[in-house]
């Protein structure tokens, strides 16, 4: 598919594999440019280095912000730019062109071409930069899927949190304990994208305790349920260090939000990389207790 943008007003035309006859669009789509790349430095590295007439551009088609999900179809550009293309008329003045001009208006328009990621399989990782040199979000294209249009329409997350908690299987969760794991590792889940780091890592250490308080509840007195740091010791005392390591930092990222912690040891306030890096470990300790469906 074609797309064109008019190098004086910005209107949005879309036409089939060749400009001639394009449509303007209205409401006009939300465009971006992007660059894409085999892991997430080399994409904003491209995209620093090219111009805005040398970027792919993405045009989005949904976006949910509860779940982060971006879906659209990406172009390429033309080699040259811009180009002379005959265009539908879009007001009263262009119509008058137009009936002494087989029905179309000659404009210059910054061209594009439909783009399909057909050298790509899932199991690759493919990132994207979207924006400019100088804002701009990074993404992880999860899928592409055939329209009937023959187009490719791209489903990407947002690079950070992306698969960071795996699918529980609650059947592997001692059934005491299994509604209170699964509770508390559904607020982090509904929490990444909308809450503050604060938050996120106070949510991470409820989580990381009850999957080990369910995990060790035999073996440690239900006083210390709550406290993540006697569970990490217990996981230490079974050899399970990964396990007990990754409780010790969610405690230790948690212990940080308190105010006078922070002013008697000097340590600076909780980051969202902090918030990253807890829910990675939640994930970790997940994994190794046997919680979920694959590890």
């Amino acid at each position: 598919m074609f797309l064109g943008i008019d190098t004086i007003n910005y209107i949005v035309y879309e036409g089939g594999n060749t400009p001639w006859g394009a449509r303007a669009l209205f409401p006009s789509p939300n465009l971006f440019g992007l660059k894409i790349a085999e892991t997430p430095e080399e994409a904003p590295n491209l995209l620093k280095r090219s111009t805005e007439y040398d970027r792919f551009l993405f045009r989005e088609d949904g976006f949910d912000p509860v779940s982060m999900v971006r879906r659209g179809r990406i172009y390429e550009p033309d080699k040259s730019q811009p180009r002379e293309c005959y265009v539908y008329p879009i007001n009263e003045a262009e119509l008058n062109e137009a009936r002494n001009n087989k029905g179309v208006v000659k404009k210059s328009l910054f061209c594009y071409q439909g783009y399909r990621l057909t050298s790509w399989i899932p199991s690759q990782h493919l990132f994207a930069a979207i924006g400019s040199d100088n804002a701009y979000s990074m993404w992880r294209i999860v899928s592409n899927d055939r329209m009937h249009s023959n187009e490719e329409l791209v489903t990407m997350r947002p690079l950070y949190f992306l698969g960071a908690l795996p699918d529980l299987s609650p059947n592997n969760i001692p059934e005491e304990w299994r509604t209170k794991v699964l509770e508390s590792v559904q607020k982090v889940v509904d929490s990444m994208y909308k809450a503050n780091a604060d938050s996120i890592v106070e949510l991470c250490r409820h989580a990381a305790s009850a999957s080990l308080f369910a995990h060790f509840h035999e073996d440690i007195p239900q006083a210390n349920q709550k406290d993540l740091g006697e569970l990490a010791k217990m996981a230490e005392k079974k050899e399970q260090r990964i396990i007990a390591n990754c409780g010790k930092l969610i405690a230790d990222l948690h212990s940080r939000l308190k105010p006078n912690i922070q002013m008697h040891f000097g340590f600076r306030s909780v980051s969202e990389r902090d918030a990253e890096l807890a829910v990675q470990c939640l994930s970790c300790i997940l994994s190794d207790l046997g919680y979920t469906r694959s590890l």
